[in-house]
């Protein structure tokens, strides 16, 4: 990782408290020179951090700036953090990940865009993706010689559950189209895909797009319940 990855680690660890420069320092290895411009930088990408004589840096409580290593910190499942790859922004999650795909680099298979250019809903119909929202694609592998297979309507109650729990108001899903409303508003709208042998009918992946657009939502924490969601079922 770079220091600027390592010391968003741990200032993400103690998200809204002080932590020295010595302290960080001796974590990361590196020198006061080089915390300081990692700091610095961190700022720049919009990351509310308070800097105080003889205190050190606090990362704001308050601070959702969509990273690996705030993700990490709401995952039970800590080694999941290292399948994520973020981009500032994409095309489309869902064409990343098939790219992905295509060359062999699907080892980081969950992909994460805080904009989207091009994104794309049922029917192939434009879906709007400006920042402060949530685009993320999953890439799931049926183990060999399963019959198990995912479906769809699985996929969109389990994102209902997970909005409804993080956001405290009650999820409606509309089984038709995979789209969930609250209040009647859209606040989220899914896509799955799969490549599957043509002869055969077998699935070698599942392509999972979720799109969330919410007001006052904790996008870290809800990316990370909602990774955790889908790769449950």
């Amino acid at each position: 990782m770079s220091t600027k990855d390592v010391v968003l680690s741990i200032l993400e660890k103690n998200r809204g408290s002080y932590v020295s420069s010595r302290d960080i320092i001796s974590e990361a290895g590196v020198s006061r020179n080089a915390v300081w411009k990692a700091v610095n930088e961190l700022k720049k990408s919009g990351y509310d951090i308070e800097s105080v004589t003889n205190k050190g840096y606090c990362l704001s409580s308050e601070s959702d700036v969509i990273s690996v290593q705030a993700i990490g910190t709401f995952l039970k499942n800590k080694s999941l953090a290292d399948r994520i790859v973020i981009y500032d922004e994409l095309a489309s999650t869902n064409k990343a990940a098939k790219l992905s795909l295509i060359t062999g680099e699907d080892d980081r298979n969950i992909i994460i865009a805080r904009r989207q250019t091009e994104g794309v809903g049922h029917s192939s119909e434009h879906y709007e993706s400006p920042e402060g929202g949530i685009y993320i694609s999953i890439i799931i592998t049926p183990e060999k010689h399963s019959n198990k297979k995912l479906k769809a309507s699985a996929i969109g109650k389990k994102v209902a559950e997970v909005i409804e729990k993080q956001s405290g108001h009650k999820a409606e899903l509309d089984k038709s189209t995979n789209r969930i409303y609250i209040n009647k508003k859209k606040v989220c709208g899914i896509l799955t895909e799969y490549i599957a042998d043509l002869e055969t009918g077998d699935v070698s992946c599942y392509i999972v797009g979720i799109g969330i657009k919410m007001k006052n939502m904790q996008k870290n924490r809800m990316i990370a319940k909602v990774i955790e969601g889908i790769l449950q079922l």
